[in-house]
């Protein structure tokens, strides 16, 4: 077998990532229609401040149901910002990360994906994401 490669030989260079104060009906909109379970959540356009998953948008907008006995949830809904849902500060892996480290770690932290981030300036600069399909693509493919 060769070389363990390094998540920047796997990860999304293309990925949709949306500010913390977009409000969680349109992040839940962005997942619908490109299919994703995750966002990336960033400030200034690409340090990473949380990461959304679809999972985290439906317990919010369910405890939001649960303790609203108002029938105007949607507007409720459409005033919460992301921020509000997303997990702060997750777990990221860097570009030469060894795949088998970012698996391990997924696995183990039962984590859907990894942001991807290289340091600037003191921030997490977000350059892509690595997903559990990811992994099991270049499992396939081997």
């Amino acid at each position: 077998m060769g070389p363990v490669p390094a998540v920047m030989d796997l990860m999304r260079r293309e990925f949709i990532a949306v500010p913390a104060d977009q409000t969680l009906l349109e992040a839940r909109r962005t997942m619908q229609l490109a299919r994703l379970r995750h966002l990336c959540v960033v400030t200034d356009g690409a340090t990473l401040v949380g990461i959304l998953s679809y999972r985290d948008l439906l317990d919010e907008l369910l405890s939001q149901l649960e303790s609203q006995a108002d029938p105007r949830l949607l507007d409720a809904i459409d005033t919460r910002a992301v921020r509000e849902a997303m997990v702060p500060a997750p777990y990221v892996a860097r570009p030469e990360t060894p795949v088998d480290e970012a698996a391990r770690r997924m696995l183990s932290l039962h984590l859907g994906c990894l942001p991807v981030c290289e340091q600037a300036d003191g921030a997490a600069r977000l350059v892509g994401i690595l997903a559990e399909s990811d992994l099991l693509r270049a499992a396939w493919l081997r």
